[in-house]
């Protein structure tokens, strides 16, 4: 992949691509750029930036030689010379200055009056005594120099590395000295640790640089890099989850966000497999760089995964304790490992590249690490996004009453959220004055795709057209953008109209469209209820193509066609499909006259047609979900028991389920209202109807529900159940609701959203100590081993677990501390 490889190979990038990079380390580039203004005396400030691989040492080198190149006042007194990222020839003082001046001759060949530095090169390169190599280098170099009238600016990759390949032990002294003498020469090195030369006192290099250390991305800068290299913002959660998940490594950020661009988080975290198999390359690379000993070492604390004693290294790589001290010794010089914690003679050590330690693990089991793949999940869970579109309401409904200073706050946050694709449609809905116009560029491209369409159909080229309407499909299926559906729906249409001509009558709304074309101008009883059969269908496929104004216009032409008393079964699906789609368009006062339109119609004489049933069922199921949202609690209560008095002797599975899901409902709403004991009872009686239900499965007696919806059902039931303990303050309740949670949870493919939030309150009246246990004790424990490491912390222990974990813990214990706070509030 090109983009991949650019992303961590920077030097491929133009000065205007490394501009447009460039987000985050701004304050190191600009602590270096006031360095090279301040070299202007007898003697220069030399600086060496340290930081592991990938953490942007290259990407800043290179920024500041596109600065000192655009830069009027700096580009008059400096020239960069950059070295390449490894300088493999450099043995000795005098092939250091040989490289320079090669990368010199590389980017200047002949100056402005000078001889061509490429014969210069290949002259002095025949010069065998290493003495004169450096003088006759250092030469030409400060000749340029003095013929330029600039100072030169060494740009050193590596000079950890550099040093320990050395073969020269004078070499560093005679650095130093040219460093410390002439002013023509400044350098700005990288390393990817502190290292010897640099650390003790009798070596060449001590207190000769000033260090400027790369720490990792905080979770702001995370942020903004991953916006930068997907186009778009990610959600809080998201990118809390890719910053740990990469260790606020840079260069592993932009390979996670590149993957993740067109993926949810829970799809790419389902998938990353594919980033392990589409990066084993780099990935390789990282570990075949390592000798055969060091390699042992390391991959023994890349399968601990957890800060490890030297000790507990040893006996994973099968080696001695001594020896192994000194591979991680060497592995700390690499920046491939690091220590943390522990004491000065027991010091815990862990793997550098995060992400690469999980590939490790990954790629070693094929993704079957249980600890691996239960942290990604319990990530998913914790980090999921909040209801955003009630928050938006509100500030829009507040806005014109705030001062200015809030006023502006709240249009920057609307504009943001706005770009969220899961906000998006809201605000252009409920908003539209708020959205900003910057949706030229998708635009153009999907008119791009059109147009090339039309031209494949003037040329009789089917597949190419149908191709490019796919490709426009796909990329631009999801659009909220007005612009872009308008291309979508043409799209769409000639795409249809083609697929008839050839007779492809297996498209869904192709079928559905010829069907209304048809049958419209003939009035006849059977061929009325052709069309109504049509339109209903295409209602339904249009809804599921992601164009309601399309579906909700099929549905009204098909109610108003058949008149508004019509009871057919068409036509109460209308209704209740008519009613759905106003609710996902949020308006709300049209889909609640729709629900009330459809109350009036009689359920019974559809027993027989259980799709319909299960359209009117969902269409009173949302209508409560609406309720809720609206915070008319009593009449989402009173909806709920409705929808139960109606379907729940139905056998119908699907049936069965809403009949479920809208009692789970009624007890949310229970507890909202406060009404601890009526919730638990609600919740008894859904734990009650599922035992029933897997007794008349058992005989056979009933359609057999999906086993995944049952234990949805039953978890939620129970977590209900739990909340209602903590209102009532029943501790023997709770932790036997606890228990059942904690029982099915390992059964379930995802953590259920919620359940963290409900389980960290619960310790708040169980104690921290029995919910740890529990979750210890239960088949769950690998999922939930986040939360039990936060437990463990507030008792003020010191669990040893995977960095990325008790990063997800510390964040858990700021919540934790939120629900304290408000509990003794309360």
């Amino acid at each position: 992949m090109a983009i991949a490889t650019k992303s961590y190979n920077p030097g491929f990038l133009s000065d205007s691509e490394l501009r447009e990079m460039f987000c985050v380390r701004v304050g190191e580039l600009e602590s270096l750029v006031e360095t090279l203004r301040e070299n202007t005396g007898s003697s220069n400030q030399h600086v060496i930036v340290v930081g592991p691989r990938g953490s942007g040492k290259t990407m800043l080198l290179l920024r500041v030689e596109s600065e000192i190149r655009s830069d009027s006042e700096l580009s008059s007194r400096l020239h960069p010379i950059m070295f390449a990222e490894e300088s493999y020839r450099v043995g000795t003082c005098g092939e250091f200055w040989l490289e320079c001046l090669s990368r010199l001759a590389q980017q200047e060949p002949l100056g402005h009056e000078g001889a061509d530095l490429r014969c210069t090169v290949a002259e002095i390169w025949k010069e065998r005594d290493d003495r004169l190599l450096r003088e006759r280098c250092l030469a030409a170099l400060l000749d340029f120099a003095d013929r330029e009238g600039k100072r030169l600016v060494l740009g050193v990759e590596n000079l950890n590395m550099m040093f320990s390949d050395m073969m020269d032990d004078d070499a560093g002294w005679c650095l130093r000295k040219t460093l410390q003498t002439e002013p023509r020469i400044m350098m700005i090195a990288t390393a990817t640790s502190r290292f010897g030369e640099m650390d003790r006192p009798d070596r060449a290099l001590f207190d000769l640089f000033r260090v400027l250390t790369l720490r990792p991305l905080d979770r702001d800068e995370s942020a903004v890099l991953c916006e930068r290299v997907v186009g778009r913002s990610l959600e809080p959660g998201a990118a809390r989850r890719v910053q740990i998940l990469t260790g606020g490594s840079p260069r592993l950020l932009a390979i996670l966000a590149q993957f993740s661009a067109t993926r949810s988080f829970r799809a790419l975290m389902a998938d990353l497999l594919e980033l392990v198999d589409e990066h084993t390359a780099y990935f390789k690379s990282h570990l075949e760089s390592l000798p055969p000993q060091e390699r042992r070492v390391y991959l023994a604390l890349a399968e601990l995964w957890k800060p490890a004693t030297a000790r507990e290294v040893a006996e994973r790589a099968r080696t001695e304790v001594s020896k192994c001290s000194s591979q991680l010794k060497r592995l700390i010089g690499r920046g491939v490992v690091s220590h943390v914690g522990g004491t000065s003679r027991r010091k815990h050590y862990y793997a550098s590249e995060r992400l690469y330690n999980i590939y490790y693990l990954l790629r070693r089991s094929r993704g079957a690490d249980s600890l691996v793949g239960a942290l990604i999940e319990f990530m998913d869970a914790y980090y999921s996004r909040a209801d955003l579109a009630g928050l938006v309401d509100d500030m829009v409904a507040d806005i014109d009453n705030a001062d200015d200073t809030t006023r502006v706050h709240y249009r920057m946050a609307i504009e943001r959220l706005s770009r969220l694709p899961e906000l998006a449609w809201h605000v252009l809905r409920r908003h539209p004055r708020y959205v900003t116009d910057d949706v030229r560029e998708a635009t153009d491209e999907a008119g791009l795709l059109l147009h090339r369409a039309a031209v494949a159909l003037a040329h009789d080229d089917n597949d190419r057209a149908l191709g490019a309407w796919n490709d426009l499909l796909q990329r631009f299926g999801t659009s909220a953008e007005i612009t872009v559906q308008d291309l979508l729906a043409k799209a769409l249409v000639e795409k249809s109209n083609l697929l008839c001509r050839l007779r492809r009558f297996d498209e869904v709304i192709v079928a559905h469209d010829e069907a209304v074309v048809r049958f419209v101008p003939d009035r006849s009883p059977a061929l009325r209820r052709a069309v109504a059969d049509a339109l209903l269908n295409k209602a339904v496929c249009l809804r599921e193509s992601g164009r309601p104004d399309d579906a909700l216009d099929a549905c009204t032409e098909l109610i108003h066609a058949h008149g508004v008393n019509d009871s057919a079964v068409s036509v109460v699906a209308a209704r209740a499909l008519r009613a759905l789609l106003l609710g996902e368009m949020d308006q709300t006062v049209h889909e609640m006259a729709a629900y009330d339109e459809l109350d009036r119609l009689s359920v019974s004489g559809h027993a027989s047609s259980p799709p319909i049933l299960d359209l009117i069922a969902g269409a009173r199921l949302t209508k409560a979900a609406r309720f809720c949202r609206l915070g008319r609690w009593d009449e989402s209560i009173a909806e709920c028991d409705r929808l139960v008095a109606d379907f729940g002797e139905c056998s119908s599975a699907r049936l069965w389920e809403m009949t479920g899901k809208s009692m789970l409902l009624k007890s949310s709403a229970l507890g909202v209202l406060g009404r601890s004991q009526e919730q638990r009872s609600t919740c008894d009686e859904v734990l009650n109807r599922l035992d029933r239900h897997d007794r008349l499965v058992t005989a056979g007696e009933t359609p057999v529900c999906d086993r995944t919806t049952t234990l949805s059902l039953r978890v939620e039931a129970h977590q209900l159940r739990l909340l209602s303990c903590i209102g009532l303050r029943d501790t023997p309740a709770a932790l036997s609701d606890t228990r059942a949670v904690l029982g099915i949870l390992s059964q379930l493919d995802a953590v259920p959203d919620g359940l963290i939030g409900t389980l960290l309150s619960a310790s708040l009246l169980i104690s921290f100590s029995q919910m740890a246990t529990l979750i210890r004790e239960s088949p769950s424990a690998d999922r939930l081993l986040p939360l039990t490491t936060a437990l463990e912390l507030e008792m003020g222990l010191h669990p040893r677990v995977a960095i990325e974990i008790r990063k997800v813990a510390e964040d858990i214990q700021l919540d934790l501390a939120q629900l304290h706070g408000r509990s003794k509030a309360s």
